[in-house]
């Protein structure tokens, strides 16, 4: 069965208004919020990493999971 892509009409209008946002006040509130929420993903992301390959590290220095006794 194939899947067939429906793409995301709401998402594409949103950015084309984006795209359109001018120098006005309002506008760079709104460009400055984008922004701002754009790098505390990217630091919410290299925090989980973060996370993730301390995890990593800490699987290598515990006993196999799934020891088989008898």
């Amino acid at each position: 069965m194939m899947a067939h892509y429906r793409p995301d009409r709401t998402l594409n209008k949103a950015i084309k208004v984006i795209e359109e946002l001018g120098d006005s006040e309002k506008d760079q509130l709104i460009k400055y919020y984008i922004e701002k929420k754009e790098e505390h993903i990217k630091n919410q992301r290299n925090q989980i990493q973060g996370y993730a390959d301390f995890f990593k590290m800490l699987d290598k220095f515990l006993p196999n999971k799934n020891t088989i006794y008898g």
